[in-house]
């Protein structure tokens, strides 16, 4: 049986496998942080530089911010130290409302 060719040329076979091992080398990953309801502003939550495993020099540079899912903003990163603390005194029924359980 002889091999089949690929139709592709070499240098873009090359590219795309450079591409694959660029891309595996990033990670995504999910931290989720729980702050009492009444958690004043200015309370801290996190330090999320740390939890990442960065420095604030990093967070800075890779321009690190909180896009909140709503109109309201609750929460602040500084970016300097990473971190996270409670801009806004966050109510759970105007959040959840009656759902069960409120995340």
């Amino acid at each position: 049986m002889k091999p089949r060719k690929s139709e592709e040329p070499l240098p873009g076979r090359a590219a795309a496998l450079i591409l694959v091992l660029c891309v595996s080398g990033m990670r995504a990953e999910t931290v989720r942080y729980s702050v009492p309801e009444e958690a004043g502003r200015g309370s801290f939550v996190a330090n999320i530089a740390k939890d990442l495993g960065l420095t604030g020099e990093e967070l800075l540079a890779r321009h690190a911010r909180v896009v909140p899912e709503g109109e309201k903003q609750y929460l602040q990163l500084n970016q300097r130290t990473g971190d996270l603390v409670v801009r806004e005194q966050m109510d759970r029924e105007e959040l959840c409302g009656q759902s069960e359980p409120c995340l």
